[in-house]
Parts: structure tokens; sequence; C-alpha cells
């Protein structure tokens, strides 16, 4: 196995739109912490190069992927379906795609905004640059990788209350006493690259949601994978990655303004990264060789559909109407447009990304994948890791049995697809992962 890694900070360099909350009104206005494009090149006996990139950023949905791979194949004459597009999720970086502002008493004008052609153009070039970089540093190493559980840092903001319904905690609930905490995945999976020299880098995954904050939520910021990679580098020597597991319904424990404004001034970005590098350090004696040395690819195609409520046709229609009545069901019609702009029809599919690395199949989704699909993927096959927002940003991805409880990440909009499309998915990951 060869290996090769590169990494660019990608600040814009300007005032621009942070994405990841609804409720933003205005541009940014400085930052707390960078953020940046890592590459990985791997290579197994083959010879072929797989790309796995790894962004700051809320995510990169799948249109914007396909206007990526086409770039990659031209310059290094390495295929779509070799190259893993991956976002971190923090809810403090720039987008590419044009936006939609809710409210009408802030700075930025209510309605429509176009894309940030200036910063996708900045971002590909540093990515292409980092990629060139890592396929031009590729030497020969070992693999080896570790599973344990860090429990306490996080909850799964799903709690349900005593009538079966979804209270949604986006902060840790002062009447947790009265609530049912769901389960979730706190498992750390990572991926160590040996040379003789010694670690040349390592690939972490945990599913958390990245939006701990800071003092400013309009100030740039990588959130907690930025010091978990910052941290494994002091601890390690090499350079750390991170990619997304199922974090579509957990949150950390310590988040938000108000424990930065403590007299003890909690950086609970930093704990919660320092934490996860501290973690594998304390477990380095447990990382196992594998077993094979094999680096494989495939994609799949899963066939999805848009919510049966959708009236896909006449979603610019309905919309121009309910704005110009300001409708009460305006929001619904907000949505209804943004779907239908987004995909070809109201069926089509999206893909399912699987990457063999050594004895552990990664299985890379486009959406805010649930923790219950990662624990039933786990229980299924345990070599196989979910991997969220990869190929894509295309929403929340809960199973058939979350639509009837509520709360936001089954609501639509919120999710892009039918209920059922979950459960599709998980299957298809586990059936695909066993035979990989």
């Amino acid at each position: 196995m060869k290996l090769g890694v590169a990494k660019r900070f990608t600040l814009p360099g300007r005032d621009s739109m942070l994405r990841g909350y609804a409720s933003r009104t205005e541009l940014s206005c400085g930052v707390e912490e960078p953020i940046e494009v890592g590459v990985m090149a791997i290579a197994g006996e083959d010879g072929k190069e797989i790309l796995i990139i790894t962004a700051d950023i809320l995510g990169i949905d799948k249109n914007e992927c396909e206007k990526i791979y086409p770039i990659i194949e031209e310059r290094f004459n390495i295929p779509a379906d070799r190259v893993w597009i991956s976002g971190s999720h923090t809810h403090f970086a720039p987008g590419f795609e044009g936006y939609f502002i809710y409210l009408k008493d802030g700075k930025l004008a209510y309605g429509d905004h176009p894309e940030d052609s200036e910063y996708r153009q900045l971002w590909h070039e540093k990515m292409l640059d980092a990629a060139e970089a890592a396929l031009n540093s590729m030497e020969e190493c070992t693999l080896e990788h570790v599973q344990v559980p860090v429990p306490g840092i996080m909850f799964n903001r799903r709690t349900i209350q005593k009538d079966g319904t979804i209270q949604e905690s986006y902060t840790y609930p002062d009447n947790a006493d009265e609530l049912v905490f769901q389960k979730y995945d706190d498992t750390l999976s990572a991926w160590r690259f040996i040379t003789p020299g010694g670690p040349k880098a390592i690939l972490a995954s945990i599913g958390c949601h990245p939006v701990t904050g800071g003092i400013d939520s309009y100030k740039i910021s990588g959130d907690y994978p930025w010091y978990f990679k910052k941290h494994i580098e002091e601890l390690f020597g090499c350079p750390g990655f991170f990619m997304l597991g199922a974090a579509g319904d957990t949150v950390p424990r310590l988040r938000g303004q108000g424990l930065q404004k403590q007299q003890n001034k909690v950086n609970s970005r930093d704990t919660i990264g320092r934490i996860l590098a501290l973690t594998l350090q304390q477990n380095e004696l447990f990382f196992q060789k594998d077993k094979q040395h094999t680096v494989a690819v495939k994609v799949v195609d899963v066939p999805v559909e848009l919510p049966p409520e959708l009236d896909y046709e006449n979603a610019e229609s309905n919309y121009a109407e309910a704005e110009k009545n300001q409708s009460q069901d305006l929001p619904f019609h907000i949505d209804s447009r943004f779907l239908a702009r987004s995909y070809p029809g109201k069926k089509f599919t999206m893909p399912l990304r699987l990457l063999r690395l050594g004895d552990m199949v990664l299985a890379g989704m486009p959406f805010e994948v649930l923790s219950a699909i990662s624990l039933r993927l786990k229980e299924a096959n345990p070599e196989a890791v979910l991997i969220s927002i990869t190929g894509g940003y295309n929403g929340y991805l809960p199973l058939a049995l979350e639509f009837p409880r509520g709360g936001y990440e089954s609501s639509f909009g919120a999710t892009h697809f039918a209920p059922g499309t979950g459960d599709k998915f998980l299957e298809t990951a586990i059936e695909e992962s066993k035979m990989f």
C-alpha cells in the first residue's frame, strides 16, 4: 500500500455567508479557527490511486461533487468512482451553493442569494493543489486500525417524551429526568498509516455534530474536528484527517456561546478535539495491523424518491403564489421549491460509496445519517464503518420509524426523501459491505 497526503487552508480571505444555520442574516466577521481541505492519495497492489478528500465545510451536495469529479479526472486521470469527498459538517464555514435568507430584519435581503462562485474557484484550486502534492508524496506504508468508544462527549438530541413523541434537545435538556435518551454510536474509528520513519497520517471518524460553537457564530471555525487534527499532529507527529460518522441526531454535551463566556472560559471545541486525540494516544497499544492491505472502491446507485407531499411540477408557481399572498404555508413552499430545483425528478438514484481500507469497509452516504443506521449496520457487519456527507450533502437520513415520532430530522425539507429511504440505504450497505 502507498500513501501520500497534503493539506491546504481554505479561508475565503473576505467576509462570506457561513452555512449551517437558517437564522443567519449577515456575512461572517472574522476567524476563530482555520478551515482546510485535506487529501489522502492511496494506492493498493494494482497501483491505481484513490483520493480521499476531507473538507472543513458544512457539506458539498451531489450536484457540486459531480462538478468536481471531471476536473479531477482531467487533471489526474482518476475517475469519479475512485474519489471520496467528505465534509466535516462544521456549521461555521462558507459554502458554494446559493442560499435563502428567511428573516426580513437582517443585514442581508430576504429571499434568494446567488452561489459563491469565487469561493468555489478558490476551494477547487486549493483542493487540486493538495491532490497534486499528495500524489507526488506517495510512499510505501503499512496500515493499522483501532475502534474505541468515547462516551460522555455527546448525546442523542432526539429525546423521547412520556407520550412517545420527540423533544428536540439541541442543548442538554434541563428536564433530563423526564426524557428517554436514545442510543447513539460513540465509536471512534481510526486508521494509522506507518512508514519506516514513523506514522505518515491518521484518519479518524466519529459521529458528533460539529455545532460546538464559539464566542461568535458569525466567525469562521473548523469546530472540534479542527482541534482533533491539531492535537493528532502534536501527539503523533503526523497529519490528522477527519470524516464524520452518523451524527444526524447527536450533538456535543457542552456547546454554545454561554460556555465560552463563563469565568473558566471553557473551549468545548478544543476539549472535544483533545479528548478524541488523547483517546487514540491512550489506546495506541490497541492499534491492530490489518491482516489484508487491500484498497478498493465501489459505487452503488440506490433508487430514491422525493417526499410524496411534494408537488414537483408546480413547486415554482406554488411558491410564487404563496409568497405573493404571504400564505401561512410559505415555509413549506420555500422547501418545496428548493427540492424541485435540486433534483432531476421525483425518482432517481443516490450513491452509496464503499471503500475497502484493509480489514474494514467504509460505507459513505451523502446525507446526515441518524445514529440508528450506524448501529444497525455495525451489528450486521462489525467490519463496516458508516461515514456521513460523502459524495454529497443532501439532507437528513432517518429510518422510516422516525417519521411518526416527529422532530426536525424527519420533517419535510430537513429530510429530502420519502420515508423508507434510510432503510433502503441501510439494507444496501449491509448487503454490499458483506460482499465487498
